[in-house]
């Protein structure tokens, strides 16, 4: 009777622990396409102020066709993705025009467990430079040795270009952080401990 007892108490437990587990799988499941969705949603209407402030277009439907996330040194600590978008008439469903756009996430820590997320569309881009580029970096087209090398170099070059500009930018602010401190009248002030930790969002896979 003991060993029954104790069987049908692990099975119980057994059953409790996969039911949590398939619950909080489809709940994270829901919370992220919901999340997607206001993304989504977010970065199509500011492409739509866009269009309307720079064109004057206004009763347009824009629907996404590619949206892929920039890769390399320069964009280490920013969000910056390559969207690729079409025009549509609300009322024919025609198709008006297919275009691309540099769309970029600027997050900001609004408490100790939360972020949100602004988006800027900083401009439009050539739809057939920027296809390509989505397509190499989705691995559509291959690329030869040679192709593969040159990328690789230039993106060394890169980072040693922007370790530079760091570099001497910090230099600027230390230059002037030391004359700011001879101009002022010595006063005692209080520690400030808090700590700024920069923040990259999550990028949309």
């Amino acid at each position: 009777m003991g060993g029954s007892a104790g069987l049908i108490v692990l099975l119980i437990m057994i059953i409790v622990v996969i039911a949590f587990v398939v619950i909080t799988t489809i709940t994270g499941r829901k919370a992220a396409k919901k999340e997607k969705a206001q993304r989504y949603k977010a970065v199509r209407d500011e492409i739509k102020t866009f269009i309307a402030k720079t064109e004057n277009k206004k009763n347009i439907r824009v629907e996404f066709t590619k949206v892929f996330a920039r890769k390399g040194p320069e964009y280490k600590y920013r969000d910056v993705f390559d969207v690729i978008i079409e025009l549509i008439e609300p009322k024919t469903q025609k198709l008006i025009e297919k275009r691309a756009y540099e769309v970029e996430g600027i997050t900001q820590k609004v408490d100790k467990k939360n972020y949100t997320t602004s988006w800027i569309v900083n401009n439009k881009l050539d739809l057939q430079a920027t296809e390509q580029r989505v397509a190499i970096g989705q691995k559509e087209i291959k690329l030869s040795r040679e192709e593969i090398k040159a990328m690789k170099t230039a993106d060394r070059l890169k980072e040693r270009e922007l370790a530079k500009y760091e570099k001497d930018e910090i230099k600027k602010i230390r230059e002037i952080q030391k004359h700011h401190k001879k101009d002022q009248p010595i006063t005692k002030t209080t520690e400030n401990k808090q700590k700024f930790v920069p923040v990259r969002a999550r990028r949309d896979k």
